[in-house]
C-alpha cells in the first residue's frame, strides 16, 4: 500500500505529483519515457504531504535534475528533517508504516501557504487532517482532482483510514470543501481513480 506518483501536463507543463516511496525512480523514469518525456522535461514536482510513501524519491529526483519541489508549509520542515516524523496515530499503523519515515530529507524548493496557482495553472488547495499540511492539486482544464491520501479507494471510496489519520474529523471537513469543485477525476495516493463523476462521488461520500 504505497503511495502514487502521477505524471500531469496541464497549459504545456509537466508536473510530478508526489514521488512515491524510497527507490521509486526507476518507475518515475520509466513512466517519463513511456509518454515520450525525459526528466529535464518536468518542471516541478508537487508533494500532497511529508509521509514517505508520497515524499520518498523526491530528494534524489531534486539533486540528480534539479527539478523543484513545492510543499505545504506545515509539512515542510518534516521533509526538511527538522520536525519529527508524524506517524500514525495508532500503534498498529505505527508499526506497520513506522519504515516509511526513514526517506532521505532535504530542503524544499518552495513552502506554501494557502490556496495558490502554481506553474502550469495547477492550484495547490490545503487539505488538512491527514498531516497538518495535506494539500490536494487541482487541474482545473482537465477537471482532475489529486487528493494525495484525504480520501482512499481500497475496497470503497472513503476517507483516509482513521488509525492513518492525524485528525479523522477534520480530514472529512477538508473532503467537504473539496466536493465544492467540479471535479469529474480524482486521482488518489492508494486505490484506483474515479473517471467520471468526481463531485458527486466526493458530495456522497461526506453525506455518509
Amino acid at each position: 500500500m504505497v503511495g502514487r506518483a502521477s505524471l500531469v501536463e496541464h497549459r504545456g507543463v509537466l508536473t510530478l505529483v508526489d514521488t512515491g516511496g524510497p527507490g521509486s525512480v526507476g518507475r518515475i523514469l520509466r513512466a517519463l519515457r513511456r509518454v515520450g518525456r525525459r526528466p529535464e522535461d518536468l518542471r516541478q514536482i508537487l508533494l500532497t504531504h511529508c509521509h514517505g510513501d508520497h515524499a520518498g524519491t523526491a530528494a534524489t529526483i531534486n539533486e540528480r535534475y534539479g527539478t523543484p519541489v513545492v510543499v505545504n508549509d506545515l509539512d515542510a520542515d518534516v521533509v526538511a528533517g527538522r520536525d519529527p516524523y508524524p506517524y500514525p496515530p495508532s500503534p498498529w499503523g505505527r508499526g506497520t508504516y513506522g519504515w516509511l519515515s526513514r526517506y532521505r530529507r532535504f530542503e524544499p524548493t518552495h513552502r506554501i501557504r494557502g490556496r495558490i496557482e502554481v506553474d502550469g495553472g495547477l492550484e495547490t488547495i490545503p487539505a488538512p487532517g491527514h498531516t497538518d499540511g495535506h494539500t490536494a492539486v487541482w487541474a482545473p482544464d482537465l477537471r482532475a482532482l489529486f487528493l494525495g491520501d484525504s480520501v482512499w479507494q481500497i475496497g470503497p471510496l472513503r476517507p483516509s483510514w482513521r488509525m492513518f489519520t492525524r485528525d479523522y474529523e477534520r480530514n472529512v471537513g477538508s473532503i467537504r470543501g473539496l466536493a465544492d469543485l467540479p471535479s469529474e477525476v480524482l486521482l488518489l495516493g492508494h486505490g484506483s481513480p474515479v473517471r467520471r463523476g468526481g463531485r458527486d462521488r466526493l458530495r456522497s461520500l461526506v453525506r455518509a
